[in-house]
């Protein structure tokens, strides 16, 4: 493959069909119809940013970075889905973080999660945003594709949030300010009562679904509660969805949540980092055959979006942000929509973008990810944890990443899920991790975690001894 000379960035999206309006100021492509096929990502010359190869000025793009891994591969294709915890792609390509890192990256808006993994497994992608228990179910196989995949960066955590319509909000009691297990309970008071509830969620393997369920058990709904109706649909449709009375709520990252409330259309029953503080939402995906090929370009990408995490963590960015994120139509609505979701008064659900040993891929994550899959019946046979993880989660390029650029290391590969503050830097820092039940996940005994759940002793060694 030839190397270009002047490292460039574009931006790609796929298109929309059967389009009809959402609420009121929703852009129709914000939406495209159910089951509509999906088609393959093509290019299109994002406006006025780049020509003839070369980048034009553009506010804060020009940095200065030394090139710390001399990539293997300089011209990339990473997929993104339109959330705006997206935004660490779009940054590092906006302030010129790849560029600096020597890659030439093409940005293509997927139109489904289902879509993206199968681009990612099949060479379509080189990398991807991905859904955090995506190369979990990956490596185990439980997702059908069965090609394995590993993430060596958490992009964010939290960044989503479970809304209801207004009208089924108003069946179950539910009142501003109601805390998450309040509000569990009073669906599962309308649940007894004969209520029927149709929920959807974003993916089969995704925080969504599990973090759904998770507080649908707070209130003791049961796992086959025959009341309860699951969906699946990409996070742009969620509005329609509810627009037109197909569901009753949804668990979507951002701005989707945002989008139902000034559509006056639904509720934020509760942000997921209220159910689980300190899980990740999103990491970068590859499969584990293009990081072995290629190592230091997955390094140089790594290196590329720990800088615009950093940015973003730590910059007050919100309205440029917004602005990007209108100006390369990868979010199809009000700016001011995206400005509220991201720092407005009663942001709740905005993502927290991973920075830091936050963006260092746990293995105990990934665990809790794998055992929600023994949980709720998405796997039968016996997980070995250790090795899944050890698989799963690509450590020594985070260390080497994050020490090419003096950001902090980590001096384990595991925490106590839910513990609250948990030491985890090798200077003693800590990070925050903590659930709603006040549970934990003791990486040594992950056996205890289904057991509190409800499973038999011996299921439960059993379904992690393998």
């Amino acid at each position: 493959m030839s190397t270009p000379t002047r490292p460039t960035v574009t931006l790609s999206h796929t298109g929309t069909a059967g389009v009809r309006p959402l609420a009121a100021a929703i852009h129709p492509l914000a939406a495209s119809r159910v089951g509509a096929s999906e088609r393959p990502a093509h290019s299109f010359p994002p406006a006025d940013a780049w020509a003839d190869g070369e980048r034009r000025a553009v506010p804060g793009a020009a940095v200065k970075v030394p090139r710390f891994f001399q990539a293997e591969l300089r011209q990339l294709t990473i997929g993104y889905m339109p959330l705006l915890d997206s935004a660490p792609l779009l940054w590092a390509a906006h302030r010129g973080y790849f560029h600096s890192q020597g890659l030439a990256v093409n940005l293509v808006r997927e139109v489904s999660w289902a879509s993206l993994r199968d681009r990612l497994a099949y060479g379509a992608l080189d990398a991807a945003q991905c859904l955090a228990p995506m190369p979990v179910a990956a490596t185990l196989g439980a997702d059908g594709v069965g090609v394995p995949l590993m993430t060596g960066l958490c992009l964010s955590q939290g960044g989503s949030a479970i809304t209801l319509s207004r009208s089924v909000a108003q069946r179950i009691g539910f009142t501003a300010g109601m805390a998450p297990l309040d509000s569990a309970h009073a669906v599962a008071r309308f649940v007894r009562d004969g209520g029927r509830l149709r929920l959807a969620h974003v993916f089969a393997f995704s925080m969504h679904h599990y973090l759904l369920r998770d507080w649908l058990a707070l209130g003791g709904i049961e796992e086959n509660d025959p009341n309860i109706e699951f969906r699946v649909a990409p996070p742009p449709q969620m509005v329609r969805l509810l627009e037109s009375g197909a569901v009753d709520g949804f668990c979507v990252g951002e701005p989707w949540n945002t989008a139902a409330v000034r559509g006056n259309l639904g509720v934020i029953v509760t942000p997921t980092r209220a159910i689980w503080d300190g899980g990740a939402d999103k990491v970068l995906g590859v499969t584990c055959e293009w990081a072995g090929r290629y190592p230091q370009t997955h390094r140089a990408v790594i290196v590329a979006l720990m800088l615009a995490l950093r940015d973003l963590a730590t910059q007050d960015v919100a309205r440029e942000l917004a602005g990007l994120l209108i100006k390369r139509k990868v979010l199809s609505v009000p700016e001011a929509w995206i400005e509220s979701a991201l720092q407005g008064p009663d942001a709740t659900s905005a993502p927290r973008f991973a920075v830091g040993l936050n963006a260092f891929p746990r293995r105990s994550q990934m665990m809790w990810c794998a055992l929600q899959m023994l949980r709720w019946r998405q796997w039968a046979r016996p997980v070995s944890l250790q090795s899944v993880t050890s698989q799963v989660c690509d450590g020594r390029a985070f260390e080497d990443a994050a020490s090419a650029l003096r950001f902090p290391l980590p001096a384990v590969d595991s925490v106590r899920e839910g513990a609250g503050p948990v030491a985890l830097g090798m200077d003693g820092s800590t990070i925050e991790t903590r659930f709603i039940s006040g549970g934990e996940l003791d990486p040594a005994h992950p056996a205890a975690y289904l057991t509190e759940r409800g499973w038999m002793p011996e299921a439960a060694d059993a379904a992690v001894r393998g």
